[in-house]
Formats: C-alpha cells, structure tokens, sequence
C-alpha cells in the first residue's frame, strides 16, 4: 500500500485496525504513531501483531480506552513485560497525548530515555526497570504532574539525580535502584508528600547523609544502602525507621550522639598536613556546617599506600570559625577506639 509520493502508508485507515476510522480520528492519530516508531521500539525482534489485519487493541502490549459516549478511544496503555524488545526508547512515543500508562520492564531495550516524555501529561505510571537503558534521567519527566510510578532499576544510567523529580507531588512510587547514578542523597525527597515507596540503593551516590529524617511521613519503605560512597556517620533515622531498609551496607559509623554532644566527621583522611573537607554536626539541634581541618595520624593509621575516611570522632580542638567554615586541629583517637575505613 502507498501514498501519493511513493512512501508505504499506514494501514490506520483501512478500517481494520481502527474501526470506524472516520469516527475516530484521535486513534487514528496513535496508530500511525505507532506504525512509525515500529521498528525503532523493536530493533531485531517481531511484532507480528501489529499488522493491517489485526485491531489495534489486540496488537502486542497496546491498550485502547474503553469507548464512552461522547469520549473518543485513544492509545492509554504501552506494556511490554519481558519481551525480547532491542531497540530503542522512540522520542515519538510523546506524540501519543492521552498516553497513561508506558511499562517497559526485562527487555534489552537500550538507549537513553527520551526528554521529549516529559510531555505526557496524561502518564501516570513510566516503569523502565530492568532494561539497558544508559545516558541520564530527563530533567524533564519533573513535569509530569499526573505522575504515581517512575521506576527505573536496574539499567546503566549515569549522572545525577534531577532536582526537578521534586515537583511530581503525585509520585508515590519513586525506584532509581542499581543503576550508576552519582551526586549526593537527594533531600527534596522529603517535599513528595505522597511518597512511599523509595529506593535509591545500588548507585555512586555520595557526600553526607542527611541528620534530619528527610523522608514524607508517607513513606512506608526505602532502601537506601548499598553501592554508594556515602561519608561521615549513620544518622539515628536510617537505624531506629522501620521503614529504612539497607543501611547496614553502608559500612558507616554510627553518628550515636547524645543530646548536646556534637559529632565531627572528616570526609577523607589523605596525608598530613593537607587540609580536608568535613562536617560538624549536632544530631540534637539537627545542624550542620562545613568545616576544612589538619590533623595528625597516630602512626598506627600511616602507610604509604592507603587512605582512610569514614572516622568518626567526639574531641576536637577548634581554633578558629568563620561564618560556615570551621578550621581546626584534629586527633585521631587511638587505634583502640577508632574504626579506619
């Protein structure tokens, strides 16, 4: 079948795959989406369904609407669940407006995931998980506002976590587990108010944990260990939150400070004199500042070819602050009471 230039047509309109065709315009529309991003979504595997013969509802892994009066049918749902899919995420998938739903999981589908996403103003549920996915998160799927399900576990994506993910007041589902992803802990996290369920283990993530508990109190599960290069000390929420899950894979100290006491935590312990970057904290008055210090090593903690960091210590003796910066002098405590890395 061919069009007036030449190009093979779709078989949209042949009233087969879409009854009534002149009646439903809207579906129309999707199916030649569809047809057209074919062989992108399914590299070298078959979609035999989608064919000139078949209705469009009964093609692999598309959902239709269920006809109401008044409301036309449209494309809602685009789910293939281990199927042996090899291509690639198509940016035409965005062309699909009334889309709700779009659950890839367990293919080798590989890639980046499309920015052009960010327009389905409809999706509800964008589940990628188990893919090959690589590249990083969108920024702009912070724009669907519908949004309930973003899980993307389990592929190769890199960079940060986009602070535009804290505008999606509706997320309750938010799986970013076992990928590359690198930054620090993402604290707008405490701003889904209809957040409960939350994984970020798995990842490059690093820097401090947050003293204060930075979950909704929606959250009924997050895992957050694992993978990561956190630093400093285990705050009291990620070991006395039932919720919490994995943060016994951090290989972190406790931060264990009682009320009025205060916590200092070098990010890195390297070679003497060099000045390094830690935090001072107060659990009690949930409070932190940033400090550059020298130190001295008992030499039991000295070779030449390792470094340390994760040392937690109470005794500090400051000898200057200005503003949010701290310089100090530290001990280390003896081998006996401390833990190196």
């Amino acid at each position: 079948m061919f069009d007036v230039l030449g190009q093979t047509s779709t078989p949209c309109g042949n009233g087969t795959v879409v009854p009534n065709p002149t009646s439903n315009t809207g579906l129309v529309a999707d199916c030649e989406v569809l047809w057209g991003l074919k062989d992108t979504l399914r590299g070298t595997a078959n979609l035999n369904t989608w064919n000139a013969t078949t209705v469009i509802w009964n093609w692999n892994g598309i959902s239709v609407s269920f006809p109401l009066p008044g409301i036309p049918q449209r494309v809602a749902t685009v789910n293939f669940n281990s199927h042996p899919l090899d291509g690639t995420l198509p940016p035409e998938l965005a062309q699909l407006s009334n889309l709700a739903q779009l659950n890839i999981t367990n293919t080798s589908l590989h890639g980046s995931i499309p920015p052009e996403l960010g327009q389905l103003s409809n999706l509800t549920h964008l589940q990628l998980d188990n893919n090959s996915l690589t590249g990083s998160i969108p920024p702009e799927l912070g724009q669907l506002s519908n949004l309930t399900h973003l899980q993307l576990l389990s592929n190769g994506l890199t960079g940060s976590i986009p602070p535009e993910l804290g505008q999606l007041s509706s997320l309750q589902t938010l799986y970013l587990a076992n990928n590359q992803l690198s930054g620090e802990f993402p604290r707008w996290v405490e701003n889904l108010n209809s957040l409960t369920n939350f994984s970020i283990q798995g990842n490059r993530l690093t820097g401090l944990l947050p003293l204060e508990y930075p979950f909704p109190s929606s959250v009924t599960s997050a895992t957050i260990g694992g993978g990561g290069m956190f630093i400093g000390c285990l705050p009291s929420w990620a070991t006395t939150n039932t919720p919490i899950m994995g943060e016994e894979n951090l290989d972190l100290p406790n931060c264990g400070t009682p009320p009025g006491e205060s916590v200092w935590v070098l990010d890195a312990v390297l070679a003497p004199p060099s000045p390094v970057r830690g935090t001072f904290g107060n659990p009690a008055a949930k409070t932190e500042m940033t400090l550059r210090a020298t130190y001295t090593i008992p030499t039991e903690y000295v070779t030449s070819t390792t470094t340390m960091n994760k040392l937690q210590f109470r005794s500090m003796s400051a000898t200057a602050a200005t503003g949010g910066t701290m310089t100090a002098t530290i001990a280390l405590p003896a081998p006996a009471t401390s833990t190196p890395a």
